[in-house]
């Protein structure tokens, strides 16, 4: 009982700590409007902006500091700014914060938050704001070099931790994850978070294509911060990594970044392998619109609209025509009668096998797919999620449900 007492203070006490924080800063507030109208008068010669990294959620995290660095590298933003970011008060893994704060020429610094929140209590604020967000309507990430790097210890203490996981020298291994309602339960409990259920998927249905993996010879590395249930297997190649306790915040960015491939299932750690040029597998993936379309070597596979009343499955067009295509809560799609179905077993161990063949050189492509994928994409145009398509839908799924092309 001492023990659960102290733990229970502890927690208090850091919740507590936190406030004080949180209040020190909005005290000190009013002492940076003489810097804030500084900014606003030289702002002719220097545009001082500022912004968040996002660093509570991975996802954002990782992709749009990434995208800001490569429309730097464009001239996409003005030439004349003085860009400064801040980090939130609660980070979501503090191995990617140290990455990012070793950029050079990515200015991060405690001051920007009291410009930043000081700034919106003043007219023509968002001028002063540094906006930004994951979507590469400009498609500039193909084009630009990968800015995060590890340093030669951090080489040094991931070899050792991935043989601590049974993952030999040399070996190719695969990181995969199902997202589930557990870890936004974990780090935000008080906040009802029920209307990403959508995304959900089941991390059993990914066994199939673990077990897959391994007979091809690589390691397949179940991911994730906080799951519900394991992944359980006897296979020695297929590690899950989640629940077994060998996760470090080093881990959970350097498998993404040096994997193989990644597979995920519609959640915000797939925002990894895209920074780091990985070929990616996106099963389960909803809204359809938001498809990511600029990214090359990635293969999509997405969850079924299944009709209730009607006892159908919806077309792909029927989809983005009732607006269903860009749903981002779950009751929307409860208020239209559409029950999501996840991908089977078979699917998602067809595309992980398409996507092998494809890196090996190996896979054997029909005029047949072609034509398919001419038909699936000949449904979207250019819009505020996408400006180009060049990923790939997984080919045996579109085999299998032509009829969702009418």
């Amino acid at each position: 009982m001492k023990t659960i007492f102290t733990l229970g203070a502890l927690a208090h006490r850091s919740k507590f700590i936190m406030k004080l924080k949180f209040l020190r800063k909005w005290i000190f507030l009013p002492f940076v409007f003489p810097i804030i109208l500084l900014m606003r008068i030289i702002s002719p010669i220097v545009l001082i902006r500022t912004g968040g990294t996002s660093g509570s959620r991975i996802g954002h995290f990782a992709a749009n500091l990434e995208k800001y660095l490569c429309e730097k590298d464009h001239d996409l933003h003005p030439k004349r700014s003085f860009d400064i970011f801040f980090h939130p008060f609660r980070i979501c893994n503090n191995q990617l914060k140290k990455m990012w704060d070793r950029i050079p020429g990515l200015r991060i610094s405690h001051l920007a938050w009291f410009l930043h929140h000081g700034n919106k209590l003043m007219p023509d604020a968002k001028r002063y704001e540094i906006i930004m967000d994951d979507i590469d309507l400009n498609d500039v990430m193909i084009k630009s070099n990968i800015h995060l790097q590890f340093t030669p210890n951090e080489e040094a203490t991931v070899q050792k931790e991935l043989i601590n996981m049974g993952v030999h020298i040399g070996s190719t291994f695969i990181g995969l994850i199902a997202r589930d309602s557990s870890y936004l339960k974990k780090v935000s409990p008080t906040r009802n978070w029920s209307y990403h259920n959508y995304r959900d998927s089941n991390i059993e249905n990914y066994l199939l294509a673990a077990e897959e993996l391994s007979r091809r010879g690589h390691f397949a590395i179940r991911m994730g911060a906080h799951v519900n249930k394991a992944l359980k297997s006897n296979d020695p190649k297929i590690i899950d990594y989640a629940t077994k306790g060998y996760k470090t915040d080093l881990l959970d960015i350097y498998i993404p970044a040096r994997c193989h491939f990644f597979i995920s299932g519609n959640t915000g750690l797939d925002a990894l392998p895209v920074i780091f040029r990985r070929p990616l597998i996106l099963v389960n993936l909803l809204p359809l619109e938001m498809v990511r379309g600029w990214l090359p070597n990635n293969l999509r596979l997405f969850k079924k609209h299944w009709l209730k009343e009607e006892k159908r499955f919806m077309t792909f067009r029927e989809i983005i025509k009732s607006g269903a295509g860009k749903f981002l809560h779950a009751e929307e799609f409860d208020k239209q009668g559409i029950e999501l179905i996840e991908n089977t077993s078979e699917e998602i161990r067809d595309v992980v096998i398409e996507m092998d063949e494809r890196l090996k050189g190996t896979w054997e492509t029909t005029e047949q797919d072609e034509e398919l994928q001419r038909q699936f994409w000949s449904l979207f145009k250019p819009n505020e999620f996408n400006s180009v398509f060049r990923c790939r839908i997984g080919a045996k799924y579109l085999q299998q449900n032509k009829d969702l092309l009418d």
